[in-house]
């Protein structure tokens, strides 16, 4: 597990591009295709947000990645966050956020649009207050001080 930057985009466009419609849907809040996930990627802030991926040993490639991105309040930050299918269920995602945490301390609260219920369960695992909204955001996890 390490930071991504910039020079990793070819690296996340292939993991994102690999997700099904349902994991674009969970990641994005809509399922994107493939042409509106790569000028997604293209827009990416590589100096404003924070990014970390999870690699197949070797070559395999990216198999995981959270992005933090901020959202213009102070210490809240928006949380994005995809796992391949054959990763899942393995802590991948405790692991990538716990590791982002760790290296962020301004960051307070992350909104999750998606209000994903694996979100709430990593949330809780962490020792996060979580707070699920009504409309947007639909998930808010919140750091214990």
């Amino acid at each position: 597990m390490q930071p991504l930057r910039a020079e990793h985009r070819q690296a996340l466009g292939l993991h994102l591009l690999s997700l099904n419609a349902d994991d674009r849907a969970a990641r994005f809040g809509l399922a994107l295709k493939d042409e509106a996930v790569l000028r997604w990627l293209a827009g990416v802030d590589w100096a404003a947000q924070r990014a970390w991926g999870a690699w197949l040993p070797g070559d395999g490639g990216l198999v995981a990645a959270l992005q933090l991105a901020p959202t213009g309040q102070a210490g809240a930050w928006e949380l994005a966050v995809s796992v391949h299918a054959l990763a899942r269920r393995r802590g991948v995602a405790t692991r990538l956020l716990k590791l982002a945490l760790a290296g962020l301390p301004e960051v307070r609260t992350l909104l999750c649009h998606h209000g994903h219920p694996a979100l709430r369960a990593i949330g809780q695992r962490l020792g996060c207050e979580v707070r699920r909204g009504v409309g947007e955001p639909r998930l808010m996890l919140i750091r214990k001080v």
